[in-house]
């Protein structure tokens, strides 16, 4: 009966443990350039954003990856953790202690915009006025 205690001993590992073993593989710079934009907006954030590195998990929080968010603009410091899991965002909250969103060293993040379409380009491009 020893025996087989200490061998169960030996070969436990918690979930989070098996999980890591698992885990999906942090988002390329596109999709993290995506997520900020999803994320600012759930956010309702302005101005031009910046985004930590992204890092795995605590135990206790949701998710494979983190990041940290925030706007470059002075009147809206305040900082984001977005939770992800398969390049999906889980959530985006204020941070709390664990998040170590206070810790973080920030970088500007490109966000390419959507170019507006217009009915005209909607259309055709190829388009022929009538004589005035």
């Amino acid at each position: 009966m020893l025996l087989w205690l200490a061998a169960s001993g030996c070969v436990r590992m918690d979930a989070k443990e098996t999980a890591s073993t698992v885990q999906a593989v942090s988002p390329d710079e596109k999709k993290l350039a995506e997520l900020v934009n999803a994320a600012f907006t759930t956010a309702k954030l302005s101005g031009a954003p910046e985004v930590s590195t992204v890092r795995a998990t605590h135990d206790t929080q949701m998710g494979d990856w983190v990041f940290c968010i925030r706007s470059r603009s002075a009147d809206q410091r305040q900082e984001y953790a977005v939770l992800i899991r398969n390049n999906a965002i889980l959530e985006v909250r204020s941070l709390v202690s664990i998040d170590g969103c206070h810790e973080e060293a920030y970088r500007p993040v490109e966000i390419k915009a959507q170019p507006a379409v217009s009915g005209a380009q909607s259309r055709g491009r190829h388009q022929t006025r009538a004589p005035q």
